[in-house]
């Protein structure tokens, strides 16, 4: 469904991309479906990108005739030629592939999910049930390796970003990316990989201290109404016994007629 034959993502014509959301409209359905069309497009986009890089590693230091031999499972041998001969052996993705080595060498503070979407983590701890988990949790379970944090600039971020957390719990998830290592880009949030972008978090999460004023608004309403209904029911109550008063008066009161008359 996705094409092969192409150089980037941005190649795919619009009825093949059309197709992929039609797929998933197919199966899934909401109120607001159609307003995530551009959102799950991009998700579409990292998975496929990372489909497609994984396959590097079937031509990695081989010839080119034994690269056209060794197939990926699941992909069609044309489709497949033309990825070796197009793309993978062409000196732009030689170029490409050698500088973000080098890049990927350099970073400092380097997450260590492999080829799985912080996405898909975030999902798996808590996102799944609406509650997601905070950005230091993030930023810990994207870059731990055997359960802890090894590089100190690594850990000097996450005890900064703790502290955020902490402290100002009224801060947002973007809040705090931004308290700690600065404005974000438009297409990269750090902590949050590709496909998330800052005015995404920005626009989805209302700041959590406009939330605790609503909620604390609420609260004084219900507080409100709850005295005045209090004060209905006393006034109620207070009708009903005059009501069995007047009640007792009226008919207990003997008759003032003789059993003569007539």
């Amino acid at each position: 469904m996705c094409p092969l034959c192409v150089h980037s993502w941005a190649n795919i014509k619009e009825y093949k991309l059309q197709h992929m959301w039609e797929a998933v409209t197919d199966k899934f359905d909401s109120d607001d479906l159609n307003d995530q069309r551009d959102h799950v497009l991009k998700h579409m986009k990292k998975l496929w990108n990372n489909w497609r890089g994984s396959m590097q590693g079937n031509i990695k230091s081989k010839p080119f005739r034994y690269a056209l031999k060794d197939v990926p499972n699941g992909v069609d041998k044309s489709d497949w030629e033309w990825l070796v001969k197009e793309y993978f052996f062409t000196e732009k993705f030689k170029e490409t592939s050698t500088r973000n080595s080098v890049n990927r060498s350099k970073l400092s503070m380097p997450h260590r999910t492999g080829s799985k979407p912080i996405r898909e983590i975030i999902y798996e701890l808590g996102g799944k049930d609406g509650n997601p988990p905070d950005v230091a949790t993030i930023f810990f379970e994207t870059r731990k390796k055997n359960n802890k944090l090894v590089e100190p600039e690594t850990n000097e971020k996450y005890d900064k970003i703790k502290e955020f957390v902490q402290s100002e719990s009224s801060l947002t998830n973007i809040e705090v990316v931004e308290r700690c290592f600065g404005p974000q880009r438009k297409s990269h949030v750090v902590g949050f990989g590709g496909g998330i972008t800052a005015k995404e978090l920005k626009c989805g999460n209302s700041s959590k201290a406009a939330l605790l004023e609503k909620l604390n608004a609420i609260v004084k309403e219900n507080e409100s109404l709850k005295g005045r209904l209090e004060g209905l029911e006393s006034k109620y109550d207070e009708l009903g016994s005059k009501y069995a008063q007047l009640a007792k008066i009226v008919f207990d009161q003997p008759s003032s007629t003789s059993s003569s008359d007539p």
